[in-house]
């Protein structure tokens, strides 16, 4: 008689342990001279060598967790840093196609209104479809809405200069709000660069760019 093994890591509980079996096996992608997905993760991050293996480890559950659902699933800052860097290989679409049967589109969803309550959502999916609790170095409990840093203070300074070229009817008032606004922004940026954080600072200008096209697009 003959029997289904369970995937190494499964349950019976599971959604789609095939689909498990698959991500938790298939390969990510090298980089060009050859280092292995967690190794260029630890390089581009600044994290040691084990730690990348189990952030590797965590997006890949993540994966799972986004591609056996329609519901909106926020991924934590560590592992939306390892989605990001596959998402930029010219593999991950095929990866997307072949393994996880669907196409998975990087996108910024903890910076919606909403994160928080998917973002909780995502963790108690974990729990169901892993049988253990998310570890918390790498799913910190809760998060917030992650807006860009000194978005008041942005806002302030255009509302003025509209405000001034409304009032003396010129736009000149509005062109030295939009300049001073930019001007604060590069400072955020060098700041940044100089705390040597490490999300890059190309990745910080996209994600800026991305959340202010989304929230234009829902206009």
């Amino acid at each position: 008689m003959f029997t289904t093994k369970k995937p190494l890591g499964a349950h019976a509980d599971m959604t789609d342990p095939l689909m498990w079996s698959r991500i938790r096996l298939a390969p990510l992608p090298a980089t060009r001279d050859g280092r292995e997905f967690h190794r260029a993760l630890a390089q581009s991050t600044d994290l040691p060598l084990a730690d990348a293996r189990e952030v590797e480890a965590e997006y890949r559950r993540f994966l799972y967790l986004a591609a056996t659902t329609q519901e909106l699933r926020v991924a934590p800052p560590q592992v939306r840093t390892a989605w990001q860097m596959h998402a930029q290989h010219p593999d991950y679409e095929p990866f997307c196609a072949g393994v996880l049967g669907k196409p998975l589109p990087l996108d910024d969803s903890s910076r919606m209104l909403g994160a928080s309550t998917a973002y909780a959502a995502t963790r108690a999916a974990y729990l169901r479809e892993f049988n253990e609790n998310p570890p918390a170095l790498h799913w910190p409990e809760g998060m917030a809405p992650r807006l860009p840093r000194w978005l008041p203070a942005h806002i302030g300074v255009l509302a003025v200069a509209a405000a001034l070229a409304l009032g003396h009817a010129t736009l000149l008032y509005l062109a030295l709000g939009v300049g001073l606004s930019l001007a604060l922004y590069g400072v955020d940026l060098y700041l940044a660069h100089l705390g040597r954080r490490r999300d890059a600072l190309g990745d910080r200008v996209s994600d800026d760019l991305s959340y202010f096209l989304d929230r234009a697009a829902r206009r």
